[in-house]
């Protein structure tokens, strides 16, 4: 049985789905409202600059500068027009690189 496919920053386009993919954060968005817990900008050498990440569940809380291995949902905000990795019940974030 093979696993999501593992897909790098810059190639999140809203299409493929569940994957898997790493990053560094960038930054963290004070979120006034319960959902999405977080948002946060990822970057890597393979962006031009981030892709935004939202965080759906109280699991996972991401820390600025910090790299992580991602399991989640390559998905498309209409509203904002943004291409998005969603993290949701079933995602995960394992850190494989800090600062400190």
């Amino acid at each position: 049985m093979s696993g999501p496919p593992t897909v790098d920053l810059g190639d999140l386009d809203g299409t493929n789905g569940w994957v898997e993919t790493k990053g560094f954060v960038s930054w963290v968005d004070d979120v006034a409202s319960h959902q999405p817990r977080q948002r946060v900008g990822l970057s890597d050498d393979t962006t031009d600059g981030y892709v935004v990440c939202t965080v759906w569940t109280d699991d996972i809380e991401l820390e600025e500068r910090v790299g992580y291995w991602f399991g989640g949902v390559d998905d498309v905000w209409e509203a904002g027009e943004e291409i998005q990795l969603k993290l949701n019940d079933s995602s995960w974030a394992n850190e494989f690189w800090s600062p400190e």
